[in-house]
């Protein structure tokens, strides 16, 4: 059990997020390279994600998004849609590139 637990603290940590004031409080990678920005938008590349994965988004960034308090309210292809807070950021995970934007809707 404790292993585990270090394990996890450890994955935890080296893939580490912070809270962005661009998107309301949602977590983005820290080791993110932006490729594109612009308000209201940004895109990355050099993560793990794939459009083949479930939700696109390692398991590790998903524990992070929940653990931040946003939900998932919707999901087609590649496109997911968390909410917290009246707020909703619609983020795209294809094969080594991510797109996080807040929703407009």
């Amino acid at each position: 059990g404790l292993t585990l637990c270090v394990f996890t603290f450890a994955l935890w940590t080296v893939f580490s997020y912070e809270e962005s004031e661009k998107f309301n409080g949602f977590p983005i990678p820290k080791n993110a390279e932006v490729i594109n920005s612009r308000k209201g938008f940004s895109s990355y590349s050099g993560l793990a994600v794939s459009e083949t994965k479930k939700d696109g988004l390692p398991l590790i960034y998903r524990l992070h998004i929940k653990a931040s308090g946003w939900k998932k309210t919707f999901q087609e292809g590649a496109l997911t849609t968390y909410e917290k807070d009246n707020h909703k950021i619609d983020v795209i995970a294809e094969t080594n590139y991510l797109s996080i934007g807040v929703n407009k809707e």
